[in-house]
Formats: C-alpha cells, structure tokens, sequence
C-alpha cells in the first residue's frame, strides 16, 4: 500500500516559516491539500513557484467555491471549472486529485455524476459530500463510487466513513468538534486499522483539524507506515 499524509493547507500557527518552503523542509510529510483555491484563484506566479517547489509533494487541489457552492454544479460552473483547471497547468503533473467538496444541503446525485463525467478527470475527481444524509447512504455512495473518488471522511457528522476501492481519499475534520479536535494516538489508530482493512493500493490522509493537524499527520503516517 503506497502511503501518503498530509495537511489541508500549510498556512497556520504550526508554520514557523509560513510558507511552502518550511512545510517542504520541516513538516515531514509527503502530499498537501490546497485549500487556498477554494477561495480564490491563484496567481500563476503562484501556481508556477508551487510546481518549482513542491514537485517532490503529492497534491489535492481544493476546487474554487464558485464551481461548488455559488453555481452549485450548473452549466456555469462548468466554464469556472476550465477556467480554474487551466490556472494549475503548471502544477497539472503533480496533482493527484481535484477535491470537489459539494455545499451541505446539496443532495443531486444526479448532476454530480454528470459534472465529473464532464470533467474528464476520472479518479482524479475526488468528491467530498457535505450533506449527512446523503453522505449516511450507501446507496448513493456506491453510485457515485463508480464515477469519481468519493471522499472517505472522519467528523462529527460520520466517524471513519471509508470508502474502499483501489485509492481512498481520506480527510480528517475532527471526531468531537470541526477543525479543532486532536487526535489521539489511539483514534489515529482505529483509524489505520479501518484503512488497512479497506486494502487500497494507495491512502491519501489530509487532516483539517487546524492547530493538531500537523502532529496528528505526523503521527499518523507513521502508524501506517510500520
């Protein structure tokens, strides 16, 4: 099993550089999950600096809030959508994923798997549901398991919701509290142990639980590591 851990973003109080230079030398981890993207676009400066610096990282991409939540999906979002995948060109070869996160009252099943058909990434389409129902039913996951990587998450909305298949996409939101819970060595283990059960090729783990995020990844690519 090829591993691979992260954090969602590397701008926070951990980072006593601030900046990409210090998590590529310090962090100890071997993939990021841009999240920066969701709320602007980058300046290809930017993108160009990311491609130069983190060749040697495995990438996420957060996909801009306008494709997921403005236009929630419509044709519209379509064009943003091209718009912002030929913004990363530079970064193209390094991306292992474009992380769709869907708006939490949005259920459409329907025009998501339309939407990643249109986007031709195939498994490089990671959609996270934000919805609890949606996200509690098999059914629908099954569905959309068949056309894109459906996100696997641990939260207070759905502990350890792992989606087998040959890669599992996995973020880590926080098990009590949103973005602020920290992991324990013990939750960090159940957690590997659901993983290695699933018996994908390759895991990818981001944890997005802000100020612990940093620890809780170290840790946690060491446990699946042994």
């Amino acid at each position: 099993m090829e591993i691979y851990v992260g954090t969602s973003g590397w701008a926070y109080g951990w980072n006593e550089g601030g900046d990409l230079d210090w998590f590529i030398g310090n962090a100890g981890l071997n993939a990021v999950e841009l999240n920066a993207s969701f709320y602007r676009f980058p300046y290809q400066n930017q993108v160009l600096g990311w491609s130069r610096k983190g060749s040697g990282l495995h990438w996420a991409v957060k996909v801009h809030k306008g494709v997921t939540h403005s236009r929630r999906f419509n044709q519209s979002a379509r064009e943003l959508w091209e718009k912002f995948r030929d913004a990363f060109t530079a970064l193209d070869p390094f991306i292992d994923f474009f992380l769709f996160q869907a708006h939490p009252r949005y259920t459409d099943t329907a025009n998501l798997i339309d939407f990643a058909g249109f986007t031709g990434l195939g498994g490089r389409c990671a959609l996270e549901i934000r919805n609890r129902e949606l996200l509690l039913d098999d059914d629908a996951c099954r569905e959309l398991q068949d056309h894109a990587t459906l996100v696997s998450v641990d939260s207070p909305d759905a502990r350890n919701r792992i989606f087998p298949g040959e890669f599992i996409y996995l973020r880590m939101h926080g098990r009590d509290e949103w973005y602020s819970h920290d992991y324990s060595e013990e939750e960090l283990r159940e957690t590997a142990a659901c993983i290695r059960d699933a018996g994908p090729d390759r895991v990818y783990v981001f944890f997005n639980n802000d100020h612990a995020m940093l620890a809780n990844a170290r840790m946690m690519r060491e446990i699946l590591e042994k």
